[in-house]
């Protein structure tokens, strides 16, 4: 990997973090690199589960912690800046789909390298991506449910079966597939309800419906520089059955020629749609039979090891190319399929058989061997998959091998002998 001595005597903010060892081992990279690290916190709950100081945490390796309301634009600019306005940092980033908004609205008001304010409220806001994609055959139908007279318009227009969900969640929280009009009623009670998001910050209440479109699923991994993007590749999404969470992921997907350009196309339509200027994106595509449907557009990287195996399958690291875009080097990532030490790469979720407090993990010894590891990111005490979401996994296998499909078999099968053990807790 080049170009990234250029960390050295950087200083960069990173607001909140989302919780893989990815996200920690992107931190301490770029500080091994000669970056400076200040994380902006909230609170250390979201982290240790107030069963530890953040000083034990892995996040708890950076420079300097701040706690300040991440909520709050005007509390983050006014903890990176002295008594005269002046930046303290040379960047400012964050890869939580709860804070990109904020770390945007500060970075431009500190004149710092963004991807774009209105590029990331569109794609947190998915009505407002819908309303960027007017016209474009990537495009689905859609309604935003702001009260319940308007439901039944909007059944009629998306059409049955149907997907509602919060128009500004994360995880897959609150996602719902309705096939009925009586299950789009329940689900429309249900979600527009919840008037906070899993990190409190107020929501109306809206929900958005979406015509369902059926296909294969994949998610398209890209970096942004000057408006253009790269395009490392696309990643196989595989859903559990029962709960339909996401379960398996492997890279590269190995797309017809013609239907990866379709995909491709579609992503960096849409992007430019929202006017994306620079940084990570992870987008969700629906191969269909009538073409590519963009589901969702990320302004972060990704989550469940997808990071990690772009590293090692097209030999650059998208934790740091992302955080020298935020520091405004000039970086445009050299990455692609076959540069990397292997072909491909392949990641299973773990996730408990039930809910409860984790207390052990059974068939480590027989799972881990070359080319294959496990991490976790609960630990024996802690409370776990207390919602239906992807953020009921406990950890992940990790396996590397001549192409995507021979990982993912490997990792499967390394899976199969690990069990997650839990106890029952009181309501």
């Amino acid at each position: 990997m080049t170009g990234y001595e250029r960390f050295r005597g950087k200083r960069l903010a990173i607001v909140e973090s989302m919780l893989h060892d990815a996200f920690y081992s992107g931190i301490h990279r770029a500080r091994d690199f000669g970056c400076e690290i200040w994380l902006l916190v909230q609170g250390e709950e979201w982290y240790t589960g107030g069963r530890r100081p953040l000083s034990e945490h892995p996040l708890g390796r950076v420079d300097r912690v701040l706690h300040v309301d991440t909520h709050d634009w005007r509390a983050v600019l006014e903890a990176l800046t002295d008594e005269n306005g002046k930046a303290l940092v040379d960047g400012i980033l964050s890869f939580s789909d709860y804070h990109t908004e904020v770390t945007a609205r500060a970075a431009e008001s500190l004149g710092l390298p963004t991807q774009g304010m209105d590029a990331v409220r569109s794609a947190n806001d998915k009505h407002l991506l819908r309303a960027a994609l007017d016209g474009d055959p990537a495009n689905v139908r859609w309604r935003l449910v702001t009260c319940a007279d308007e439901l039944d318009e909007a059944i009629a227009h998306v059409g049955l079966p149907l997907i509602a969900k919060p128009p500004s969640e994360a995880i897959s929280y609150g996602v719902r597939k309705c096939s009925t009009a009586a299950e789009a009623e329940e689900a429309w009670r249900e979600l527009s309800g919840v008037r906070r998001s899993l990190r409190g910050q107020p929501r109306p209440g809206h929900v958005l419906v979406e015509e369902y479109v059926e296909g294969t699923e994949v998610s398209v991994e890209s970096m942004t520089v000057d408006g253009n993007t790269h395009f490392f590749g696309a990643t196989s999404k595989h859903l559990h059955r029962q709960t339909m969470l996401e379960e398996a992921h492997s890279f590269p997907v190995a797309l017809d020629p013609d239907v990866w350009e379709a995909v491709r196309s579609s992503v960096e339509r849409a992007l430019r749609a929202i006017s994306y200027r620079q940084g990570p994106a992870h987008t969700e595509v629906m191969i269909t039979g009538d073409g590519p449907r963009v589901i969702e557009v990320n302004p972060r990287l990704p989550a469940h090891m997808i990071s990690t195996m772009v590293t090692d399958v097209c030999g650059t690291n998208p934790h740091l190319d992302a955080k020298l875009l935020a520091l405004g080097v000039g970086h445009v990532p050299e990455g692609v399929p076959g540069r990397g030490p292997v072909g491909g790469a392949a990641v299973v979720v773990l996730f408990p058989d039930e809910s409860g407090e984790f207390v052990r993990i059974e068939g480590l010894d027989g799972a881990v061997r070359p080319g294959v590891s496990v991490s976790l990111h609960h630990q024996p005490g802690d409370l776990v998959a207390e919602r239906l979401d992807n953020s009921a996994s406990v950890g992940f296998v990790y396996a590397r091998g001549e192409t995507a499909e021979a990982a993912l078999e490997e990792a499967r099968r390394a899976a199969a002998g690990i069990r997650i053990r839990t106890r029952r807790t009181a309501p």
